[in-house]
């Protein structure tokens, strides 16, 4: 015990004596410079007992930058940065199920019709306990959870979920852990999902503002347009967002001529973007929620701030700021937060959300002829009737 004793004290001093030799003679702060990093770099490297490479050091301090800076600002390994294009074109291996990070933890927001998810049972706001037995740990990026979700199709995924579930007994919310053992399978993002809801009130749901999103609203507009629709529910309830590009062209059906967006960068500059004001529908209700976010807050903030359309639900997720993806030579990439934007009457939401004109707690409803719909969408409706 007293040799090991004195070798843990021989590695302490060493250490100092090291460190000690950069610090200058007048006892001034370290400066944690190139100089500093590179000490510290051969020191573990010559002294670490485990098996490291140099690779893996720069691997984990590049990371460790990032770990410094916002959540959506992330170093993407080649799979990471792989699964993120997928994402962006709509059509990737996995179970049909989009996730989304809340407070507590990381959920499922939505459960895609058709999907392997669906048949499976997983069901909207299942808290993910665990992927393949890996228990989730809080500070896990949402594109990690999503890259150990997805995989080869035909191969399978066990996921380990959280729900709450009423009590027979009392009706009151208890906790249960379910296991599901899910096959991947070809998934095919429709960004949107479009019908008649009653009479002259047209339906019409963004999912994503993925590449396909502008191209699918422009025909699902026409079709319930066609089929009488003079009024609109837009339904952004549990919209991530994703390309800035798509929302800007998306608004122009919505946000009346004038100022859409502003993107503000760190130089000063900005972007701003305009709506032609090719508007569809005579009134709008929008819908929201907790994740509706980023690009799906552009479009419901600036509908708000021209006062062209009554926002329900609930206060959104409050994603304000832009990131891009700057790939790099050996097929990583970064996706580096860029700018923030400012909505039409000068607002900045990041962190704060979008309140709502009528705020709504979300709840299930039994219709009179057996099926199910839900109070934010129905007063929706009321407000369009008025």
């Amino acid at each position: 015990m007293k040799k090991i004793g004195k070798t843990c004290l021989s590695a302490v001093l060493a250490v100092l004596i090291t460190l000690s030799s950069f610090l200058p003679a007048s006892a001034e702060p370290i400066k944690k410079d190139q100089q500093f990093f590179d000490a510290v770099r051969e020191y573990v490297l010559d002294n670490y007992a485990l098996e490291i490479t140099e690779e893996q050091l720069y691997d984990a301090a590049i990371k460790g930058m990032f770990n410094a800076l916002d959540p959506y600002s992330v170093y993407l390994s080649e799979e990471q940065f792989s699964s993120f294009n997928e994402e962006a074109t709509g059509v990737f291996a996995g179970i049909g199920a989009v996730i989304g990070k809340q407070e507590d933890g990381f959920y499922i927001i939505e459960v895609m019709p058709s999907s392997p998810a669906q048949a499976a049972g997983l069901k909207a706001m299942d808290k993910l306990i665990a992927v393949n037995d890996k228990e989730l740990d809080q500070n896990l990026q949402l594109e990690e959870i999503i890259g150990a979700i997805k995989g080869p199709q035909g191969s399978n995924v066990k996921i380990k979920v959280e729900r709450d579930v009423s009590s027979d007994v009392n009706s009151q919310k208890d906790k249960r852990l379910l296991e599901f053992n899910i096959k991947r399978a070809i998934i095919q993002v429709n960004p949107i999902e479009s019908y008649i809801l009653k009479g002259d009130i047209g339906y019409l749901r963004i999912r994503e503002f993925n590449d396909n999103t502008y191209s699918s609203i422009s025909v699902a507009i026409k079709d319930i347009k066609q089929k009488g629709a003079s009024k609109l529910v837009l339904d952004l309830r549990g919209n991530p967002g994703g390309s800035l590009l798509e929302v800007i062209k998306t608004a122009n059906y919505f946000v009346p001529e004038g100022k859409l967006v502003e993107i503000r960068y760190k130089s000063g500059e900005s972007d701003v973007f305009d709506s032609n004001g090719n508007i569809q529908f005579k009134k709008v209700a929008v819908l929201v929620d907790g994740s509706t976010a980023s690009a799906a807050e552009i479009l419901a903030g600036a509908i708000q701030d021209k006062k062209a359309g009554t926002l329900i639900g609930q206060k959104t997720f409050g994603k304000g700021v832009v990131q891009d993806v700057y790939t790099l030579i050996n097929g990583e990439a970064i996706k580096l937060t860029i700018a923030k934007y400012i909505l039409p009457s000068g607002r900045d939401i990041n962190m704060i959300g979008i309140q709502p004109d009528i705020s709504l707690e979300y709840r299930l409803l039994d219709k009179p002829d057996g099926n199910i719909t839900d109070n934010q969408l129905q007063r929706a409706t009321e407000i369009l009737n008025k």
